[in-house]
């Protein structure tokens, strides 16, 4: 069977040997060459089919469901990004894959791109699917991979912008790919365009830096090395924040990993971009000296201690959930572009990989002892309402809450939940002026007064 991808098609099944749909008419070999075979996913304004072309070989089409310009600059961006970018690590795209195709009856017409089918699992179903982490020695392995994918996107002065677990796919044959390059930017774009430009933010992987409209290369790292905190230790990253400190504390959890090794991630997240890799070409070249030094945690001690733990099952979220918090990482600093010294242990930001702290060490905190694993912290989207003797009414609470987050992301309910601590007997008004200066472009903070007000 064929589809229509007429979104106001009422029977969109048809047969093979046919050119057009019997139900509306619109043609099915999309470009004279593209037939669509099944739909593989929708969300959001878009749909992913599987589609076969000339020499039946099987592909992914994307459609763009809806013409608003914002959305219609992100998906040709993403078409022209996939386009220059070359590494089996990265889905192929063929000249000529953007096109645009008119439904037989439909206003507007749907914007399309055809791109390589990368067949596999992302890491965050493999891991959900797996049941239990994964050890150090794979861990190395595919953070290699991912990084090697890094330089080519960052030699293209390309930021990926939303590196997470569900968006790298483990192909069966063990090679890795980064996917999902709808959010990425080119360097030049994100730096002229922070007033205005799109904001990416995934809870957790995005650090600070980001959500201000000021990401570089660095914040990849982040994301990386919060990625790899995931698979690591197989649980959602909620559960090492501690709201009340802005600490993440994971490491006493990643029982399968070396302290030189956990030293490398808390690399990748130092809190200021310019305390990460000044490149992927540095961070590469501590995992060979890792490989080389033969300090892995051998997987008979990961056996041992997750039988230790039979009785408690392993905490990951379901392949269709996000992370329930943010964490920020930074703020921007300047970033270095040469080669970068690892950071001194004596210093606030984590240790370098070469000389290892204590395995009890937190990220971007001044080191110290931690106990056993901390309760999870409450979500950081879970509204904060006021306490009884607040003259703030919960809904006034709850709308301040969502309308700050269009502004400065999920951090809007940590950034509400202290300004009410801090101040208990604000006004609501006096809370609306405290909470926009949390806000740093002046035009946004004062439509954020203004919305309030009404």
């Amino acid at each position: 069977m064929s589809l229509c991808i007429n979104p106001s098609c009422a029977d969109p099944q048809s047969s093979d040997d046919h050119l057009f749909c019997a139900s509306c008419g619109s043609e099915l070999l999309l470009e004279g060459r593209y037939r669509v075979l099944s739909l593989r996913g929708q969300g959001g304004f878009g749909k992913t089919y599987e589609v076969s072309d000339l020499d039946s070989s099987p592909k992914i089409l994307k459609i763009l469901t809806d013409n608003y310009p914002k959305h219609v600059e992100l998906f040709q961006r993403e078409a022209n990004l996939l386009s220059q970018l070359s590494h089996p690590g990265i889905p192929k795209v063929e000249p000529n894959a953007y096109f645009t195709f008119y439904p037989r009856n439909w206003k507007e017409p749907l914007h399309c791109l055809v791109m390589e089918k990368i067949v596999g699992l992302d890491l965050q179903d493999y891991l959900r699917q797996r049941g239990h982490p994964i050890d150090e020695k794979l861990a190395v392995q595919w953070l290699k991979q991912v990084l090697k994918i890094l330089q080519v996107v960052h030699t293209q002065q390309v930021l990926h912008r939303d590196i997470k677990p569900s968006n790298i796919m483990l192909k069966a044959n063990g090679n890795i790919c980064l996917v999902d390059f709808g959010t990425a930017r080119s360097v030049t774009n994100v730096t002229n365009n922070q007033q205005g430009g799109t904001r990416v933010v995934s809870s957790f992987y995005t650090p600070r830096e980001q959500i201000h409209g000021q990401a570089v290369p660095q914040s990849d790292f982040f994301a990386l090395g919060r990625t790899f905190v995931h698979l690591v230790t197989g649980k959602e990253l909620s559960q090492f924040y501690d709201g009340s400190t802005d600490n993440f504390e994971w490491r006493s959890t990643a029982i399968n990993i070396s302290p030189r090794f956990a030293n490398l991630l808390d690399w990748l997240m130092s809190p200021i971009a310019s305390q990460r890799p000044a490149n992927a070409e540095v961070v590469l070249q501590q995992l060979i000296e890792l490989e080389s030094s033969g300090q892995f945690i051998p997987t008979s001690a990961l056996n041992q201690a997750l039988a230790l733990e039979s009785t408690q099952a392993v905490n990951l979220p379901s392949s269709n959930s996000n992370s329930n918090a943010f964490h920020p990482g930074s703020t921007s600093g300047p970033v270095s572009t040469g080669s970068q010294p690892l950071p001194s242990p004596s210093t606030s930001p984590p240790s370098p990989p070469t000389s290892p702290p204590s395995p009890h060490t937190g990220t971007g905190v001044p080191s110290s002892p931690i106990g056993p694993p901390s309760t999870a912290p409450e979500s950081a989207t879970t509204p904060i309402l006021p306490n009884r003797e607040s003259s703030i009414r919960p809904e006034f609470s709850q709308k301040c809450q969502n309308t700050l987050a269009e502004f400065i992301g999920p951090i809007s309910t940590i950034v509400y939940q202290r300004t009410v601590t801090q101040h208990p007997d604000v006004t609501e008004q006096e809370l609306v002026k405290l909470l926009s200066q949390h806000i740093p472009i002046p035009e946004q903070s004062t439509e954020f007064c203004q919305r309030l007000r009404s």
